[in-house]
């Protein structure tokens, strides 16, 4: 299992990161609901798709604050440091709140 609750801390600030038991509950954990989604090809070549919380924001082009780990000032810096509505005019920001 990674090791990002030995390091995450140190790069982001804020609470300690908690060990993760799975993938998924990593994933989970992204920062915008769209980017919460992993791909693999397992041994005998098939994909496998972990989006613990759906598929329905990347489908649908929304960029939407994951409150599980990304505080509200976390956030804000995020969204003005992507500007994903002027990178990409289809996406649909949801603000943070």
């Amino acid at each position: 299992m990674a090791a990002v609750h030995t390091w995450y801390t140190g790069k982001f600030g804020g609470d300690p990161v908690c060990p993760f038991s799975t993938i998924a509950d990593a994933v989970a954990t992204w920062p915008e609901t769209a980017t919460a989604v992993a791909v693999r090809l397992d041994q005998a070549g098939n994909v496998e798709l972990c989006a613990p919380l759906g598929l329905a924001d990347l489908l649908a082009g929304v960029w939407r604050r994951n409150p599980r780990r990304a505080s509200m000032r976390v956030s804000l810096a995020r969204l003005a440091r992507h500007q994903p509505a002027e990178r990409w005019p289809g996406v649909r920001v949801i603000p943070p709140r």
